[in-house]
């Protein structure tokens, strides 16, 4: 039998609405997802800490560009990690121009190959490498923003 309160027009006006707020709520939902996927696959991530490159061929190519070189050795999932990726999404575009920079994701494999090359035993641990491949100042831990433009701007003037 049909329930004669669920039929009245304003019972179908607000099935409709919900139905077309879930919707709408799962295409931004999509939308996100896709331009996520999107950046991190063409790697014009608009969050440079969330490109997931080669890390080892990405360091070799940054050394051989004869500019110094900025390595983050972090993960996606560590809350100090995600802090510094926040300060690096900031701050390592300004500086696009004169230091190359190098996102080293410990969780992948790329990232740990690299990792082995240098000395460090917990991340997010910053490595500012001049341009002959020698590492003229590291840290481990989160950057203010004002300390790695700092580092930054002492690592181009070396």
């Amino acid at each position: 039998m049909i329930d004669p309160q669920s039929s009245t027009p304003a019972a179908g006006r607000t099935r409709t609405l919900i139905v077309v707020a879930i919707l709408v709520v799962f295409a931004v939902i999509l939308g996100v997802k896709l331009a996520t996927t999107s950046e991190i696959q063409t790697g014009v991530a608009s969050r440079p800490s969330m490109v997931q490159d080669d890390a080892v061929v990405t360091y070799d190519a940054a050394l051989a560009t004869g500019k110094p070189v900025y390595v983050l050795f972090h993960s996606l999932t560590c809350d100090p990690c995600v802090q510094i990726s926040a300060v690096a999404d900031e701050v390592v575009p300004e500086y696009a121009d004169t230091v190359i920079f190098v996102n080293a994701i410990t969780d992948s494999p790329s990232g740990q190959k690299l990792a082995a090359r240098f000395s460090f035993e917990y991340i997010p641990t910053s490595f500012f490498v001049l341009p002959d491949g020698t590492v003229s100042d590291s840290f481990t831990g989160v950057l203010s923003a004002e300390e790695m433009r700092v580092r930054l701007d002492g690592l181009g003037a070396k």
